[in-house]
C-alpha cells in the first residue's frame, strides 16, 4: 500500500490493516493520529531525521531573531516527531516493535543522543543498513515463539 495523491488517508489506513501481511508507505502525516494497534504494525522506518527545512519561513525568521534558533526549536520538534512516529508501534503495555532510524547522522552528529534518550526504552542495537533485513527476520522468529 502506497500514498498516492488524491489517495484517502482512511481508505488507505483501512487497507493496511485489514492485509495483514502488507506494507505502508506513507508520509509523515502518518505519524501523528494514525492507530494500527496489535500485531498490525510492527516496524517503522523513517529514512531521514525530520527537521522542518532551513528554507520554511518560520526557520528563516526565527534564525534571523536568534543564534541558536535551530537548536531550541528544530531540534526539540524534530525529536518529538519521531518520538510520535515510535509511539505508533506501542499503543499498549503488550505491543513491541522495531523503529528503523536510517539517517547515519544519528551517530555521526552529536545531537543523535537526543533522539534515542527520548524513546521509550532504553534497548537499542546498531546495525549496518545491509543487515536490516536479516534482523528483522531474527526479531519476527523471537517474536512469533513468545506468542
Amino acid at each position: 500500500n502506497c500514498q498516492q495523491r488524491n489517495s484517502s488517508p482512511r481508505r488507505l489506513r483501512d487497507r493496511f490493516i485489514n492485509e495483514p501481511t502488507s506494507s505502508l508507505f506513507a508520509l509523515k502525516a502518518f505519524w501523528e493520529g494514525f492507530d494500527a494497534s496489535g500485531e498490525t504494525l510492527r516496524c517503522v522506518i523513517i529514512p531521514k531525521l525530520p527537521f522542518s527545512s532551513p528554507t520554511d519561513p518560520l526557520s528563516c525568521e526565527r534564525n534571523l531573531r536568534e543564534d541558536r534558533a535551530w537548536a531550541r526549536y528544530s531540534l526539540p520538534e524534530a525529536v518529538l516527531e519521531v518520538k510520535q512516529a515510535a509511539g505508533r508501534l506501542i499503543r499498549s503495555s503488550t505491543d513491541c516493535g522495531v523503529l528503523i532510524l536510517a539517517d547515519p547522522r544519528l551517530v555521526t552528529k552529536g545531537y543523535g543522543k537526543k533522539f534515542l534518550t527520548s524513546l521509550p526504552t532504553s534497548s537499542y542495537q546498531r546495525i549496518e543498513s545491509a543487515q536490516i533485513g536479516h534482523y528483522l527476520q531474527l526479531w519476527r522468529a523471537r517474536h512469533e515463539r513468545r506468542h
